[in-house]
């Protein structure tokens, strides 16, 4: 039997990580079945279960792959000079979100679950605080650059901050998921001048 290229798993893995996004868009996370997702994929039930064990390590791979994405792009934006300030890192992540799952309402539901899923409640966990960590260091490297203070003090400084850009797209996700007449520009026009600097 020939061995499967690392290159080739990978690529088989984000097709089920894209069947799988496509389905939770059109029924939702929870309605979802992985008889569902298995359809979706084209792909037959060993080839997905080769690859995932259950719906939840579908979830996890779904995050970690778009979180992870958004670390890249967070750490892309910080090797500029100059740096893009705060605002433009949020709208990064906000629209490398929406780019990589055309709607946030995926996120919403997860969040919604892991109030009562243990396994769902440590992925997010594990995610808000990866999220949170690069964050922070965009902000710190922001507040060095932009501000001239020392490592120490613009650490303490972005550790104050984190919170309030991580409140900004939480709300961003809520509002867009269940505000009918929520407009995202407005949104971020209105609430980002706000944010410190």
């Amino acid at each position: 039997m020939p061995k499967v290229t690392e290159e080739h798993r990978l690529a088989r893995q984000d097709e089920i990580i894209a069947a799988a996004l496509v389905a939770f868009r059109r029924k939702g996370f929870q309605a979802t079945s992985m008889s569902e997702i298995i359809a979706e994929s084209g792909l037959s039930a060993g080839a997905i279960y080769g690859y995932f064990a259950s719906k939840t390590d579908i979830v996890y791979a779904v995050a970690t792959k778009i979180v992870g994405a958004r670390i890249v792009d967070l750490d892309n934006l910080a090797q500029l000079d100059p740096m893009p300030d705060p605002a433009v890192m949020i709208r990064n992540v906000l629209q490398g979100l929406i780019d990589a799952m055309g709607l946030p309402t995926i996120l919403l539901q997860v969040w919604g679950e892991a109030v009562t899923d243990a396994t769902l409640r440590d992925l997010c966990r594990g995610i808000f605080t990866t999220l949170r960590d690069a964050m922070t260091l965009y902000l710190t490297r922001w507040q060095r650059s932009a501000h001239g203070l020392s490592d120490a003090d613009a650490r303490r400084v972005a550790e104050d901050q984190v919170p309030l850009f991580i409140g900004v797209v939480n709300g961003f996700v809520v509002q867009d998921s269940l505000v009918a007449d929520f407009d995202r520009e407005r949104y971020l026009t209105e609430t980002l001048p706000y944010l410190p600097r």
